[in-house]
C-alpha cells in the first residue's frame, strides 16, 4: 500500500480508503441483520491489506454506520485506521456543530480523526458560523483534524478566509471519470492551498467498476450512475487499460484517480472488494493510459456544469427542513 498526508499537515492516510455509506444506508438496502459482520470483515481484509482510512457520517443510516464502523475499528485496534466522518449541513451554528462532533465520537466509541462539514450550509446561514465549529471542535480534542465537503470553489475559498486557529486539510468532492468538473476549477486551487481531494462516488456507484445494470436505489436516482452506464466509450476505454495492465475495471478508474491527486474512497457492500480496491494503489498507469481515459471521458468536463455543483440544491433547503426530512427517513 501506498500512503500520503491529508492535507499540509494531516495524517498519514493510504491513497485509497473506504467510504461507508453503504453500512445501513435504506439507499442501499443495507441495514439487515448481516450488516455488523460484513463490515467487520470489510475492516480485516481492510487491515491485512494496508488500507487504512475510513469514512462515514453522521446521517448515513441515522448514525448507524458509524455505530457498526465503531465497534468493528475498537475491535481491530484503534491505531490501525483513521477514521472521518461528517457532522451535517444543517448545523449551521459553532454550538450545533460541536454538539455534532459529540455525537459522532460518542456512536463511533472513540474521538475521530478528521471531522467534516457534509454540505455548505443553507442560505442565509454564514459559512463562517460553521467553520468556527469545526475550528473549536479541533481546539477542544474532540477531532484531530478538521474538512469540508461538497465546498465549491467560491464557498472554499470563503470558508479559508474564516479559518482564523486551524486550517481545514480536505475538501471531500463528487470526483470520477464520469464527473470530472472538480477539475474545471477546483482540484487547481485545492493543490495551491495544500487540501486534499478526497474523492466520493469514485466508481460512478459502480458504473465504473462493471455494473450492468442498478440494483439498489441509490443507483436508480443517480444521473451520473445513469450516463456513465451507458456510456460505450468510457467502458471501452477502461476495459482495454485494463487488458492492458491484467488490472480490474475498477482499478483502473481508480489508480486513474489517484494519478490526478485524489484520495478515492469507494464503497462497497461486499468485504471482497476491498482487496481489489487496494491493488488499485499498487497500479501506476502510463502517460497512454491517462491519456486515453482523458480522451473518453472528456465530455464529462463540463457536462454537469462549468462549476462544481454536487449536493448544491441543499443550499436552498432551509436547515430545519433538512433536519427533519433526514430524520423521518432514519438517515440516508
Amino acid at each position: 500500500m501506498r500512503y500520503t498526508t491529508l492535507g499540509r499537515a494531516g495524517p498519514r492516510v493510504s491513497v485509497v480508503g473506504l467510504g461507508f455509506w453503504q453500512a445501513g444506508s435504506r439507499l442501499w438496502g443495507s441495514r439487515d441483520g448481516g450488516l455488523r459482520e460484513r463490515v467487520s470483515k470489510t475492516l480485516e481484509k481492510a487491515l491485512e491489506h494496508g488500507v487504512n482510512l475510513l469514512d462515514t457520517a453522521e446521517t448515513y443510516g441515522g448514525g448507524l454506520s458509524e455505530e457498526v464502523l465503531g465497534e468493528a475499528v475498537r475491535a481491530l485496534g484503534r491505531d490501525n485506521f483513521v477514521v472521518a466522518s461528517k457532522v451535517a449541513g444543517y448545523r449551521v451554528t459553532r454550538h450545533s456543530v460541536l454538539k455534532g462532533v459529540e455525537g459522532v465520537n460518542r456512536r463511533l466509541g472513540f474521538r475521530v480523526d478528521v471531522i467534516q462539514l457534509h454540505w455548505p450550509p443553507p442560505h442565509p446561514w454564514p459559512v463562517c458560523w460553521a467553520v468556527r465549529g469545526l475550528e473549536e471542535a479541533v481546539a477542544r480534542g474532540l477531532a484531530g483534524y478538521y474538512g469540508l465537503s461538497n465546498f465549491p470553489r467560491e464557498l472554499l475559498e470563503e470558508a479559508l478566509e474564516c479559518a482564523k486557529r486551524v486550517e481545514p486539510v480536505s475538501n471531500q468532492v463528487q470526483y470520477s471519470l464520469a464527473y470530472r468538473t472538480p477539475e474545471v476549477d477546483l482540484l487547481g486551487f485545492m493543490r495551491e492551498r495544500g487540501l486534499a481531494l478526497v474523492a466520493w462516488s469514485p466508481l460512478a456507484k459502480g458504473a465504473l467498476a462493471g455494473a450492468r445494470e442498478a440494483s439498489a436505489p441509490a443507483q436508480r436516482r443517480d444521473r451520473v450512475f445513469r450516463e456513465a452506464l451507458g456510456d460505450v466509450r468510457l467502458r471501452a476505454a477502461l476495459e482495454e487499460v485494463a487488458s492492458r495492465r491484467g488490472a480490474t475495471m475498477a482499478q483502473v478508474a481508480l489508480a486513474w484517480l489517484v494519478a490526478k491527486g485524489a484520495i478515492p474512497i469507494p464503497g462497497s457492500r461486499t468485504p471482497e472488494r476491498v482487496e481489489e480496491y487496494a491493488g488499485a494503489a499498487e497500479l501506476t498507469l502510463g502517460e497512454e493510459d491517462v491519456r486515453l481515459l482523458d480522451e473518453a471521458s472528456s465530455r464529462y468536463l463540463r457536462l454537469w456544469g462549468d462549476s462544481y455543483s454536487a449536493l448544491k440544491y441543499m443550499r436552498y433547503i432551509p436547515a430545519t427542513l433538512q433536519r427533519a426530512a433526514i430524520a423521518l427517513m432514519r438517515g440516508i
